[in-house]
């Protein structure tokens, strides 16, 4: 399990070490609206979509 663990933490600091990638289109921006969309994406949007992909049936858990 300690390889799972050195995995997970590696796929973790690529994720955060590769957030600000998109940016550099928008240099323009203040910090703030970095923060924003990112934490739309990361808080709402991504979450969402890694649910529907992975519980098909979620709603129905949700119902119950």
């Amino acid at each position: 399990m300690v390889a799972l663990g050195v995995l997970l933490h590696a796929i973790g600091g690529f994720a955060a070490g590769s957030f600000y990638i998109p940016f550099k289109k928008v240099r323009n921006w203040a910090w703030e609206s970095y923060w924003l969309v990112g934490g739309v994406f990361s808080w709402v949007i991504v979450p969402w979509v890694a649910v529907l992909l992975t519980s098909p049936r979620i709603f129905d858990a949700f119902r119950a």
